[in-house]
């Protein structure tokens, strides 16, 4: 048995008592989760089966919590898992709107998000990805291991796509920048064609992949942190501040 599937394991409620006060998931979201994650579905297949325990309940709106729950821990805990788990999540904002339950905004997802951001953990993973943000460029500028400028620029367009996370992805596009930001500006070839996800305007939580040029690319990415850096929304002084110096570095 994996480690990730024990700690999936561990987070099945002990018994309905404990399921019904909210300590713990539903043993079948539990399942769902490890299936999806050890290759046995895909995340559109793990995205309806995982919110389809949540809708037989009796009041299904007031059990959405549960699941983000467990989605909120798994992309804390299952460090190697968490692009299948974004995967996951967008899955699930794809899923049509049932009753009171608009799956197209992850209801409460965010704002449970931020709880565990607000913790030890929170600045563990900022930590964790401003290093690993720093290591990638450091390796980049010295032509070492075969890490290119796409690199720098898949981390610009992470956090363009704002996923769940991005209070922690805006620390390794800043660690990016501060060490290569002047050299992913000279590299950039702006003729050349390229294909970049982005968000589908007026659908959120849905993305397209767009082929254009690469400058239109980068100056849409220096739009974007600058929208973030400037919005009143979910995100910290902290990470308003981190994308307004993102968007300085980039030129």
């Amino acid at each position: 048995m994996s480690s990730r599937t024990v700690w999936i394991q561990s987070q099945v409620s002990t018994d309905k008592e404990a399921l019904a006060a909210g300590d713990g998931c539903h043993k079948d979201e539990a399942k769902c989760l490890d299936d999806y994650l050890d290759g046995k579905i895909t995340a559109q297949e793990a995205a309806k089966t995982i919110i389809s325990r949540v809708l037989q309940e009796a009041d299904p709106s007031s059990e959405v919590y549960r699941l983000n729950a467990l989605l909120c821990e798994a992309l804390v805990e299952l460090e190697d898992d968490r692009e299948n788990l974004l995967q996951l999540l967008e899955g699930i904002q794809s899923q049509p709107s049932v009753g009171s339950i608009d799956w197209s905004h992850l209801q409460g997802f965010g704002h449970m998000w931020r709880s565990p951001l607000s913790n030890d953990k929170r600045v563990s993973l900022c930590h964790e990805f401003e290093a690993i943000g720093t290591v990638e460029a450091a390796l980049f500028m010295r032509g070492i291991g075969g890490v290119s400028a796409d690199w720098g620029y898949e981390t610009l367009n992470a956090v363009c796509l704002r996923r769940p996370g991005l209070e922690v992805f805006i620390h390794k596009a800043r660690a990016w920048l501060r060490v290569a930001g002047v050299r992913l500006m000279q590299n950039l070839q702006p003729e050349q064609l390229k294909s970049w996800s982005r968000p589908v305007q007026g659908r959120h939580g849905r993305i397209e992949a767009v082929e254009t040029p690469m400058l239109e690319h980068w100056e849409r990415w220096k739009r974007s942190i600058m929208e973030i850096s400037e919005e009143d929304g979910p995100l910290s002084h902290e990470s308003r501040e981190i994308a307004a110096e993102c968007h300085r570095l980039m030129g």
